[in-house]
């Protein structure tokens, strides 16, 4: 009788120490594929803004669903003077980026910038100056003749912009006070207005 007592407890250990184990084996099967789980969203599912974005003049990040055109400024004249221009579409109006390099002025001086509609870079060069539609953000020449603006215009597209009429975005030259408005300096046609392809004048 207490031979039989010993072993069915004997038995009764054994059957609780395999539970035990079962157990124990399915958590960490459940454990593992919870871990996996986790871990395949995080690397698969999150992107970051400097992956997806792209990057325009002065360094900052644009989504990729934002379109962006860059033009670059030539030289007008002989006044060395060239600069990028990224004009990208927000929610509210158009951002106009521009980075000048080579401004021939002493640091500190203020150049206009603005955008042109009725005519190209060529005709300005030629003297036959359009209205300005947008005024841009002013550029100051830098301790190495370098300068970066950038300035929202409200209200319209990027499309708004490159469609119609001939435009050009141009840098100008320092005031004097003698005339209305200084002579460019660098010039780009926008794409899609009309203009041709712009070209440094000697």
């Amino acid at each position: 009788m207490n031979g039989t007592k010993k072993g069915t407890m004997a038995t009764t250990r054994i059957a609780w120490v395999l539970l035990l184990a079962v157990f124990s084996v399915l958590a960490l099967v459940g454990c593992g594929g919870g871990g996996g789980d986790g871990k395949e969203k995080e690397g698969g599912g999150e992107t970051t803004a400097a992956e997806a974005g792209t990057t325009v003049a002065g360094g900052r990040t644009t989504p990729p669903e934002l379109a962006v055109t860059t033009v670059e400024l030539t030289p007008s004249g002989n006044s060395g003077t060239s600069a990028t221009a990224n004009l990208t579409d927000t929610p509210g109006g158009v951002e106009v980026a521009l980075a000048a390099r080579g401004l021939p002025t002493r640091p500190g001086t203020e150049h206009i910038a603005d955008i042109h509609e009725g005519g190209t870079c060529d005709d300005d060069r030629a003297g036959s100056i359009t209205p300005v539609v947008y005024g841009l953000d002013p550029l100051y020449t830098g301790q190495d003749g370098t300068s970066s603006s950038a300035t929202s215009i409200q209200g319209v597209t990027l499309g708004d912009l490159t469609s119609g009429a001939p435009k050009y975005v141009d840098i100008h030259a320092a005031a004097t006070g003698e005339e209305a408005l200084p002579p460019s300096i660098a010039c780009a046609d926008l794409p899609g207005t009309g203009g041709e392809e712009t070209t440094a004048a000697g």
